[in-house]
C-alpha cells in the first residue's frame, strides 16, 4: 500500500507525513506534485489531499470572490485531475480541510469564500493558533463509525466552508453554528472510501479520537 499526498509545497506537509508514519511506521508515502505522472502516481495508492491554499472561486461561480482568496492554481488543476482518477478507479480518499474544500468543488458543490464575513466567527486561526470547537457527528455516518462517538472537540483552521454540498456528498459532522466539518458518499455502497473533514487530524494529539481512529480507518481501507 501506499499514500499519495498531493501538494506544490511537500515542507509544508511534513505533519501528515509524520502523523501516518506514527500509525504505521513503514508505510510508503510519496508526493504528487504538478507535472508529475498522475495515471502512474496514482496506480494502487491510497489518496490523501491536504490543507493548503484556496480553491478558485471561479471554479464553483462565484468569480466576484476571488481577491478574497489565497488561491494555488497549480494545485486546483492537480486535485480536479487526481480527483476524478481516484474516483473512477475506486481509490480511498482522505480529504483534510483544503482537500474537503476542493473535493466538494470537483464533485460540483459550492463554498463560502470567507467564513468571517458570512457571519461564521470560530473556525479560523486566532493569533497563529488554531481554534477549538465542538462537533456533532451524524450517528449512523462513516465518522461515528470509526470513531465511536457522535461528539467531540475539534481544531480549526480555516476561512472558506461548504456552501452547497455536492449532489453526491452530505454532511455527517457540523459545528456549533452550523457550518459542515464532515462530508461523506450520499450512497456509500460500491463506492471507494471517502472522509473529507475540515479539522486537521494530523495535528490533534495522539490517541485523540477524531484524529488517530480516522487515520487508521483510512490506511485499513480497500
Amino acid at each position: 500500500m501506499r499514500i499519495v499526498l498531493t501538494s506544490t509545497n511537500p515542507a509544508q506537509h511534513q505533519n501528515y507525513v509524520n502523523w501516518l508514519r506514527r500509525l504505521l511506521p513503514d508505510i510508503d508515502i510519496a508526493f504528487l506534485l504538478p507535472g508529475m505522472n498522475v495515471d502512474q502516481t496514482l496506480d494502487h495508492a491510497h489518496v490523501l489531499l491536504p490543507g493548503g491554499g484556496d480553491p478558485d472561486p471561479r471554479l464553483y461561480g462565484k468569480p466576484e470572490a476571488r481577491s478574497l482568496c489565497e488561491i494555488d492554481s497549480a494545485r486546483d488543476e492537480l486535485e480536479f485531475t487526481v480527483i476524478r482518477m481516484a474516483v473512477e478507479r475506486c481509490l480511498p480518499i482522505l480529504g483534510i480541510c483544503r482537500g474537503l474544500q476542493v473535493v466538494n468543488v470537483a464533485l460540483g458543490g459550492t463554498l463560502l469564500p470567507d467564513l468571517p464575513l458570512a457571519g461564521y466567527e470560530d473556525h479560523h486561526r486566532l493569533d497563529g493558533e488554531d481554534r477549538m470547537h465542538d462537533v456533532e457527528i451524524a450517528p449512523a455516518s462513516l465518522l461515528a463509525g470509526l470513531t465511536e462517538t457522535t461528539s467531540g472537540q475539534v481544531n480549526s483552521a480555516h476561512h472558506q466552508g461548504v456552501d452547497l454540498a455536492a449532489p453526491r456528498l452530505h454532511a455527517t459532522a457540523r459545528a456549533h453554528d452550523g457550518t459542515i466539518e464532515a462530508l461523506e458518499w450520499v450512497q456509500p455502497a460500491d463506492k471507494p472510501f471517502l472522509l473529507l473533514l475540515h479539522w486537521h487530524p494530523e495535528r490533534l494529539p495522539a490517541g485523540h479520537p477524531l484524529s488517530d481512529r480516522i487515520g487508521y480507518g483510512f490506511l485499513s481501507a480497500s
